[in-house]
Formats: structure tokens, C-alpha cells, sequence
């Protein structure tokens, strides 16, 4: 049995339009190189431009089973249970009893 084989790549597809698809072969002739070379260089230009970017949204993301346990932004609202339970009784209940 041989070594299982690890996949260090993802393969991406997409659809280009017939003019698309004729400027970049205009491209690659104008670079002298092959498609997936020449739209590979491109696209880690375009992540170089995004690194800092995405770097600033990853350190602001919270994990979803994360809690938000204190909100720092507002002052915390004090409040007592007498006042909050006051609303509970009238003072014809309290007659009655």
C-alpha cells in the first residue's frame, strides 16, 4: 500500500465571456506566458493588495461560539429589584391580602 496523498492545492474554476477570454490570450502573448501562470502572478498581486486588508477584518472577527458577555461601548445600567418588581403589585392587591 502506498502513501496516501496530500492535497496542497484547491482547484478553482470560473467562466470567462468569448471577449475576456480573447484579451487574455492577448495577454499571454503580450507576456509571453501561459494562462494559469499568467493569471496566478495577477491574482497574488491582488493579495498583496488585500493583506493588510484582511489581516484588520480577521483580528475584528469573533467566533461564532463566542459569547458577547460585556458590550464596553455603553455605560452599564444600574437598576434595583425593588423597582423592577414595583410594577408587580397595585395598591388594591395589596389590600386585599
Amino acid at each position: 500500500m502506498g502513501k496516501s496523498s496530500k492535497h496542497k492545492f484547491k482547484k478553482v474554476s470560473f467562466k470567462l465571456s468569448y471577449a475576456e477570454y480573447d484579451y487574455l490570450q492577448k495577454c499571454i502573448a503580450l507576456e509571453k506566458t501561459t494562462a494559469n501562470k499568467f493569471i496566478k502572478h495577477y491574482i497574488r498581486e491582488g493579495f498583496e493588495a488585500m493583506k493588510t486588508r484582511v489581516s484588520d477584518w480577521d483580528n475584528q472577527k469573533q467566533p461564532k461560539n463566542q459569547l458577547l458577555l460585556f458590550d464596553f461601548d455603553q455605560a452599564p445600567l444600574q437598576s434595583s429589584m425593588l423597582e423592577e418588581s414595583e410594577f408587580l403589585y397595585t395598591d388594591q392587591e395589596t389590600k386585599d391580602v
